[in-house]
């Protein structure tokens, strides 16, 4: 059981998680997909009717779909989050400047992905 307790402590107060470009690109970016999610379920309603998923600035229109398909921007940002996690962390060591990219890249796609979902919810609701 002590061993067990060591790892856990040293995983988690490890240098990785204590580098402050790291620490807070990550926490933003869970920040901004919880806020999402939240978004989400505060604001998306159950409609019979095909609602707009994407606008194009030179084609309009041009993707519609059920209103459950507004979760999977979320859930998608989710796992986009998880991918640069992991690899910023396996690329610590090796290369620090490819771990802050793919920290700093989480953050995007969650900025970015918000900015997608907002239109999306201010189309359609």
């Amino acid at each position: 059981m002590q061993k067990l307790k060591e790892k856990f402590k040293r995983f988690f107060w490890h240098s990785y998680w204590t580098d402050p470009v790291i620490f807070f690109s990550l926490v933003l970016a869970i920040l901004l997909n919880l806020g999402m999610w939240i978004a989400v379920w505060q604001i998306v309603e159950p409609a019979s009717r095909p609602i707009i998923l994407h606008y194009n600035v030179y084609f309009g229109v041009d993707s519609i779909g059920d209103w459950r398909n507004v979760f999977l921007m979320p859930a998608l940002a989710a796992v986009i989050f998880l991918v640069n996690a992991v690899l910023s962390r396996f690329f610590y060591y090796k290369e620090r400047l490819a771990s802050y990219l793919f920290a700093a890249m989480a953050l995007l796609v969650q900025l970015l992905m918000a900015v997608g979902l907002g239109s999306v919810i201010l189309i359609n609701f």
